[in-house]
């Protein structure tokens, strides 16, 4: 009932708004410039570590995302004024965010990488986490250039392009990966089971440990 409700806002909102949504079909009218950097094989492999490329948080600092490793961490992509899918990845993993117990909460981290690097500065970024209050202490805000963007939608499996219109298209994906960056669990965002993707941190936060509100 919940994906089913989250499914439901998706088509509200774009019926309303328009803004991002998922890739169309192949073949549904898109320009040569449609959807590209989607990776055919989801399953979960690979780490966030083998990436060796900069991206710029919203505070202006420079890292690798080797540099997040220590902790479990959920990572999407998404854009700061997209209107559809987004706003459903958002909602679920504050969802996520808010079912897990505070010991787990502090061992996770939750992460949005931007796929519109151009209007999303850093300053576009920082007022992104005020509006929707991503506490500083969890969430980590980044944008790369097109290269390094390109690589890490490829890594999670992320299809991003535009369609025909020149309209932003993209899919929903949540990627839950262990401290030390290696993608342990793959989710399709419109159809993830969030308390399942709740139950994955906990265990990954705590290296297989029954987590302490499980016991």
């Amino acid at each position: 009932m919940a994906t089913q409700n989250r499914v439901f806002l998706l088509f509200a909102i774009l019926g309303l708004l328009g803004g991002c949504a998922a890739p169309p079909a192949p073949g549904a009218g898109e320009s040569k410039r449609a959807i590209s950097n989607g990776a055919k094989d989801h399953s979960a492999s690979g780490s966030l570590s083998d990436l060796d490329t900069w991206w710029e948080t919203d505070t202006g600092q420079r890292i690798k995302l080797a540099d997040l490793n220590g902790r479990v961490r959920i990572v999407s992509m998404f854009y700061a004024t997209c209107q559809g899918v987004c706003v459903i990845t958002k909602q679920d993993m504050q969802a996520i965010e808010a079912s897990l117990s505070p010991k787990t909460r502090e061992r996770v981290g939750f992460v949005l990488v931007t796929l519109d690097a151009r209007r999303d500065t850093a300053e576009a970024l920082q007022s992104y986490r005020k509006t929707e209050g991503l506490a500083t202490g969890r969430w980590t805000l980044l944008r790369g250039d097109e290269a390094a963007t390109g690589k890490l939608a490829e890594l999670l499996g992320i299809g991003s392009g535009r369609d025909a219109s020149g309209r932003f298209v993209h899919s929903s994906e949540l990627i839950v990966v262990d401290d030390s960056g290696r993608i342990i669990h793959h989710h399709s965002g419109l159809r993830a089971d969030l308390g399942g993707i709740a139950h994955e941190l906990e265990v990954a936060a705590f290296e297989g440990n029954q987590p302490p509100h499980l016991e």
